[in-house]
């Protein structure tokens, strides 16, 4: 058991480790995905070794992505289960806390907007399934957290952080333009040239969470 322990933390290590070059490779260039034979060089370990932790690139960044996601999920739990003060109260400081996280992991968002189209239809079917349900579970314990600190009702919390996640891809889609588009002549006079991201998220969670409290439960 000791023998089996060790290798299964040798190898989650080896895993992290390969996590750890793709991430820093991504945040060189966000616009693309490094090769394996890149994350490989950068991670110190063969092109082969690779390939027994990961089917390709896009496995890669998936998993990367659903790392990342589930640590701040769980942050997002944590911060529901030591809030204080008013219902009011606890979802200022959650907004607060929220976008300064998001605003902090420049790869979280673009590795999010590329996830539909370009990771996820590169996985297998239980791949796809396996990092769905570890996504899906720690988002239910969030919303579990949010019930308590927010009097919801049961199922409700997940309910409404899933929309909160929704409304964050969307906004991100439309504000994140390349500066050459964001500042040419022709478009830099248009609202949508103009979207400050973390502002506007801040806004737009605002007045959702305020419409989605006063509704009746």
């Amino acid at each position: 058991m000791v023998q089996y322990a060790t290798a299964a933390e040798d190898k989650q290590a080896r895993r992290e480790v390969i996590l750890e070059a793709a991430l820093a490779l991504f945040l060189e260039d966000t616009r693309r995905l490094p090769t394996v034979a890149a994350v490989a060089i950068r991670s110190g370990l063969a092109k082969g070794t690779v390939y027994l932790y990961f089917d390709s690139k896009e496995q890669i960044f998936a998993s990367l992505l659903v790392r990342d996601w589930l640590q701040f999920i769980g942050l997002i739990a944590e911060f529901f289960e030591h809030s204080v003060g008013t219902e009011e109260e606890r979802l200022a400081a959650f907004i607060e806390f929220y976008v300064a996280h998001i605003l902090d992991r420049p790869e979280l968002m673009r590795l999010d907007s590329i996830g539909y189209a370009m990771l996820e239809p590169a996985l297998s079917d239980a791949a796809l399934l396996d990092l769905k349900i570890q996504f899906s579970g720690a988002l239910d314990g969030a919303g579990r957290a949010m019930e308590g600190a927010l009097n919801l009702r049961a199922g409700e919390g997940v309910t409404l952080l899933f929309r909160h996640f929704a409304m964050t891809r969307g906004l991100w889609q439309v504000a994140d333009l390349p500066q050459a588009v964001r500042a040419h002549p022709g478009f830099a006079g248009h609202p949508f040239a103009r979207v400050d991201f973390g502002d506007d998220l801040s806004h737009a969670l605002a007045d959702y969470w305020r419409g989605a409290l006063a509704k009746p439960r």
